[in-house]
């Protein structure tokens, strides 16, 4: 007789356990102190984290954002996932329709677009759990490249550190100059699997879309700062705890 480890099995090998940190909401949160190395200004781009809100409700609190305030992806104080991507001239804002607030369950946030296109017709995708969420926000009428080369950028807050988030992180995954149709449902699979849990992106984060992305964090919380995407290594102030539930569980 077969024996299947707690764990789980898929297809005759384990199932990808994926680490996850805890930021408290008071100290914790993760700079890069320079840009990032290799970004260039584009108009495409991917996100996609496995986020744990545990406190902070109608507060914004932030996944990621640059020295500029350019590229801001966050929790807003609405309780909606929102993204706003910039030059400083030309914008595109788009936002989840859901409010999601601190529950202690895992939620899976995976989003792309791109702004080579005229104001109603760019190409947004925001999901949630595997569940489509995007409602559009607001946008200039030209297409533009989105500034990526900025000073600084930070994670679970402000590079300042205002904004922090209160939660868990895992599988942190930024990708500028990428795209992919998140309508489709082969391509979500590349980040969340069908019974809703975190697949293996690859070492190098690179088993998506076949490219490393800038960012990919997902070491344990002593070296989750340790990119193994190419855009170089985060400083983390205060102390990362390892978090004590996974979104594989």
């Amino acid at each position: 007789m077969l024996l299947v480890p707690a764990s789980g099995w898929r297809g005759g090998a384990p199932a990808y356990a994926a680490n996850a940190v805890d930021l408290d909401g008071t100290n914790d949160f993760l700079t890069r102190g320079a840009g990032l190395t290799g970004a260039i200004d584009s108009q495409t781009g991917i996100l996609s984290t496995w986020v744990r809100l545990d406190g902070g409700d109608a507060t914004a609190m932030n996944l990621l954002t640059d020295s500029a305030s350019n590229q801001i992806i966050r929790r807003n104080g609405a309780n909606n996932f929102s993204f706003d991507l910039t030059n400083g001239a030309n914008f595109y804002t788009f936002r989840s329709t859901t409010a999601y607030t601190a529950s202690g369950t895992w939620r899976h946030v995976l989003a792309s677009w791109n702004t080579n296109f005229t104001s109603g017709n760019r190409l947004g995708h925001l999901y949630v759990n595997d569940v489509s969420d995007f409602t559009l926000g607001s946008e200039s009428a030209s297409a533009f490249l989105i500034d990526y080369t900025l000073a600084d950028w930070g994670i679970g807050a402000r590079p300042d550190g205002n904004g922090k988030l209160n939660g868990c992180l895992s599988e942190f995954y930024f990708a500028p100059g990428q795209f992919l149709d998140f309508s489709v449902q082969a391509n979500r699979r590349k980040f969340i699997s069908a019974t809703g849990k975190p697949v293996d992106l690859g070492a190098d984060g690179s088993l998506p879309t076949g490219t490393a992305p800038i960012i990919y964090l997902n070491n344990p919380a002593g070296t989750f700062g340790t990119n193994k995407g190419t855009g170089g290594n985060f400083t983390v102030t205060g102390t990362l705890d390892t978090a004590s539930t996974s979104p594989s569980d």
